[in-house]
């Protein structure tokens, strides 16, 4: 696989990380928030771990952002991953 074209598809942790700073948020807050630890939210947002529906739970609370849109953005990137 191409390393360029990895580099290219974007982790859905990089949607939390934008809406983090948008809002004003920080990474220890949306822990609290979500119920999970701020070790597990950097993890997602750095890309090493993925968002599971249980998470994606969590982050509709947080964010009132549907689960399914969380669920569909990791169902999407690793439908990426596998294409190439």
């Amino acid at each position: 696989m191409n390393k360029l074209y990895i580099d290219l598809i974007i982790h859905p942790g990089e949607t939390i990380k934008e809406l983090l700073e948008d809002k004003g948020i920080t990474q220890e807050e949306l822990a609290i928030r979500t119920g999970y630890s701020a070790k597990h939210i950097s993890e997602i947002i750095s890309g090493k771990k993925n968002i599971s529906t249980k998470f994606a739970n969590a982050l509709e609370f947080a964010f009132a952002i549907p689960k399914e849109f969380w669920i569909n953005l990791q169902s999407n990137y690793n439908k990426e991953l596998l294409d190439k």
